[in-house]
């Protein structure tokens, strides 16, 4: 297991859908039921947007390496998880189940996009003076552009099952915990964190997490959002993966993140159970964060 490729989930309005998604900074890739965003430059699709009634989570897109997915097939039969057509609504390559909240899972050869190469960090802080005869503020993008898709957090109804299921059967591994309410995963050496499940009574997408290439694009996109009628939570330092962050409210009630400067774990990292506040720093947090507002009614796809 290498990472998250994409997600995808209804949503009553695609048109609503495809003016938030560009306000975000994504780039919409239109396909011939569905409506789609991507990085600038990306080689996939990221989100992938279907319209229904209501707004729920649809699916969640994992990539494997080269050459395993038959792999992955096997050790998926052999703990009875079964395999099935993918969804009528959607066409792709790869294994397609559900997982223990009967979220479908598309499993499929492939490796999170990595995004375009971005500058070092110039900024003149602590005692580090990179920045020498460099205006900075004459260099601050106009829009906030998002670089790679960071990570998918989502609501589950049984934390120690979804754990169980991601961790034992496909092989994600645990970074940090927080006691039976929250728990980050990772993939391979790289970012603290790739995916997550936060308990609920029901499951859905908390937020979805987009690296942007700087501080300066960061806070540009939040005003930019701000003005857009979509105020959010931030600036703040979050505890568990230490990212810099803003988040947008999305109009059906999840959240889509601005993120930088997160951990990075290496092989030898050892999980941590941690009692740890959701931010460091950061203004007050709005109640509406930690409410699943997704429906319980059932979705065929």
């Amino acid at each position: 297991m290498n990472g998250v490729l994409g997600y995808g989930m209804t949503v009553p309005s695609l048109d609503v859908a495809d003016g938030f998604f560009r306000n975000f900074g994504l780039t919409p890739q239109e396909g011939p039921r569905t409506l789609g965003f991507g990085c600038e430059g990306a080689g996939q699709e990221q989100v992938t947007l279907l319209e229904a009634r209501r707004k729920r989570m649809a699916y969640v897109s994992l990539g494997v390496d080269e050459g395993r997915l038959a792999e992955f097939g096997a050790r998926l039969e052999a703990h009875g998880v079964k395999l099935r057509d993918a969804p009528k609504s959607l066409e792709g390559p790869g294994l397609w189940f559900r997982d223990p909240d009967g979220l479908w899972v598309n499993l499929r050869e492939g490796r999170p996009d990595p995004g375009a190469p971005m500058p070092e960090s110039d900024m003149n802080v602590g005692g580090s003076r990179p920045r020498v005869d460099r205006a900075a503020w004459q260099h601050v993008p106009r829009r906030a552009r998002p670089h790679r898709l960071g990570h998918v957090l989502l609501y589950v109804s049984d934390l120690a099952a979804a754990e169980r299921f991601y961790g034992e059967v496909l092989g994600f591994r645990l970074s940090d915990r927080t006691g039976r309410i929250l728990s980050f995963w990772h993939a391979r050496p790289g970012d603290h964190h790739v995916f997550g499940f936060v308990q609920s009574t029901h499951p859905g997408l908390h937020h979805s997490s987009w690296e942007v290439p700087s501080l300066d694009a960061l806070m540009i996109g939040k005003q930019h959002m701000d003005e857009q009628g979509h105020p959010g939570w931030g600036l703040g330092r979050h505890g568990l993966g230490s990212n810099l962050f803003t988040y947008v409210p999305d109009p059906w009630g999840s959240w889509i993140e601005y993120f930088i400067d997160i951990d990075q774990i290496s092989d030898a990292w050892e999980p941590r159970d941690l009692e740890c506040p959701a931010a460091m720093w950061a203004p007050r947090m709005p109640q509406s964060f930690v409410v699943n507002t997704e429906s319980t009614e059932g979705m065929e796809l």
